[in-house]
């Protein structure tokens, strides 16, 4: 018989240097309203509070982990960014029978779960994003986006058939009607949107190291300040404009003088090129269709669980809303 999960964190543990190791027992925090699928275990330490992670086993392999481990240290500079501590030998990606493992700085703040910041904590997040974009210029390549190729093709399987595959999966259930009120919709905004998706993963845009999943829960903040970036789990090359959108897409969505005035502070620190500013809208349209259908494949097809028991109807409700204003 194998060890157990939390015998296995503190075998992990073990290959840290003293600085870091626990002065406290780790506590278990689940996935910590993450939805990665990551597990993570927080604690004391001389070196000041601690976060060990656990990537799930069916996600992306040591390869890329390591890669986002080499972009993060390039990252160091910013005290916002949480850079993976190495252990005795070096290695900052452990490996146990669970999966892989790391070790960070555990961040301080608190994000924003509800609605719009503050305009200067909006202000303050697009900068910091901007400070992150800016470690990367030496990176820049010109290609076609892969995040826009794939929302154009998932726009387009959903057209194809996708559509009739989710709705035989919907049962009765508590998140039905929503689910069903969002396939309405969907079905009648997505030929519109196929094309435009298509048009824009077809140009060749700058593209570089980007978070991928710039989620407005990922920024913590102490007052006005970005003290946090957290969750790298789907970092990778693309345009930086799908970061841009998807925090448009979660806090200023349906107030365009504020996305003007975010997307100003980003400028301050990292301005947009031609290319990638153009680049936006068909992020944030293609983003609002598919929030939906990643909500109901998730649920109905699937059957994957969610700490949040509320995490199914908020998804649809958001992508809904997003999408009734585009009707």
């Amino acid at each position: 018989m194998g060890l157990s999960i939390e015998a296995e964190s503190l075998a992990v543990l073990s290959r840290y240097p003293a600085a870091v190791a626990p002065t406290s027992a780790p506590e278990p925090l689940g996935g910590a309203g993450g939805l990665s699928g990551s597990r993570l275990w927080r604690y004391s330490s001389p070196g000041g509070p601690m976060v060990l992670r656990l990537w799930p086993s069916d996600g992306l392999g040591r390869t890329h982990r390591e890669q986002v481990h080499r972009w993060l240290n390039r990252a160091s500079a910013l005290p916002f960014v949480p850079v993976p501590i190495a252990d005795r030998s070096g290695a900052t990606l452990q490996e146990s029978a669970s999966g892989l493992w790391e070790l960070s700085r555990w961040m301080p703040g608190v994000s924003e779960s509800e609605g719009s910041p503050a305009p200067v904590r909006v202000a303050s997040a697009f900068a910091a994003l901007a400070a992150f974009h800016r470690c990367f210029a030496g990176d820049r390549r010109r290609a076609r986006s892969p995040g826009l190729a794939d929302r154009a093709g998932a726009i387009a399987g959903l057209i194809r058939g996708g559509f009739d595959e989710l709705e035989q999966a919907i049962t009765a259930d508590a998140t039905r009607a929503l689910a069903i009120r969002w396939l309405a919709l969907a079905r009648r905004m997505a030929p519109r949107l196929l094309g435009p998706a298509r048009e824009a993963a077809s140009r060749e845009v700058p593209l570089q190291p980007c978070l991928r999943d710039a989620r407005g829960e990922h920024f913590l903040f102490e007052d006005d300040r970005v003290t946090g970036l957290v969750d790298f789990g789907a970092m990778g090359m693309d345009c930086v404009a799908c970061d841009l959108a998807r925090l448009i897409g979660d806090w200023l969505d349906d107030a365009p003088a504020a996305r003007a005035g975010a997307l100003a502070a980003y400028e301050c620190v990292r301005p947009l090129a031609p290319d990638e500013a153009a680049a936006i809208p068909a992020f944030v349209t293609s983003t609002a269709l598919l929030i939906g259908e990643r909500w109901v494949r998730w649920h109905y097809v699937e059957g994957r669980r969610f700490e949040d028991a509320l995490a199914v109807a908020t998804g649809l409700v958001r992508s809904i809303e997003r999408l009734g204003r585009m009707v």
